[in-house]
């Protein structure tokens, strides 16, 4: 190969990366205080954070504060949701940090199963976090004891990449939802 394809080659490498999409989306979590775990204590606030998926990985990795659970439901457990058929599907536990306060954050890092590689969610428009018991194999996600008519009770949410969905008011305190149902307009 000669010294000028030689370096075309090299460029044409070089903005080739450039023009390649980023690795990772990331979305904000967002999550609700009226929910089993708060008190309503100096200091409580609604729980948010950040989320990212990794096509290439297949996997979500994020950061979260404020969050707290119930001491009955202490595991931290993710799930795929589809907001208009109420189905759901587990992708894992993982892990709870206590006191995220400030710059102290919870983080987790969750690699997904192999059928939604490359972003492939299908139906599902949310991920979404919930408190579930001590070594609990859960087939749906958990209520909340404060409203057990509202049921799933997640603590943490955000649309899932490509998701067009509304982001829309829960109708207590400062809570939001996102949701394509509008007869279930919350989480908690």
């Amino acid at each position: 190969m000669s010294r000028a394809a030689c370096c075309v080659a090299v460029i044409a490498t070089v903005l080739l990366g450039v023009a390649t999409p980023t690795r990772a989306q990331i979305t904000e979590l967002q999550g609700s205080w009226i929910i089993d775990g708060y008190r309503f204590e100096p200091g409580d606030r609604s729980p948010r954070g950040t989320i990212a998926y990794d096509r290439v990985a297949n996997a979500f990795t994020g950061t979260y504060v404020g969050l707290k659970l119930p001491s009955e439901r202490p595991e931290l457990h993710a799930w795929l949701y589809d907001t208009r058929s109420k189905q759901a599907v587990h992708l894992g536990k993982v892990p709870f940090q206590t006191n995220t306060v400030g710059k102290k954050k919870g983080a987790f890092q969750l690699a997904l199963p192999a059928e939604f590689k490359e972003g492939k969610f299908g139906r599902y428009e949310v991920v979404a976090f919930s408190a579930e018991a001590k070594r609990a194999r859960p087939a749906e996600p958990s209520g909340s004891k404060i409203q057990p008519t509202l049921k799933p009770a997640f603590y943490l949410y955000a649309p899932l990449p490509g998701a067009n969905i509304p982001q829309i008011y829960c109708g207590h305190g400062q809570d939001f939802s996102y949701t394509s149902n509008q007869e279930h307009t919350c989480f908690d």
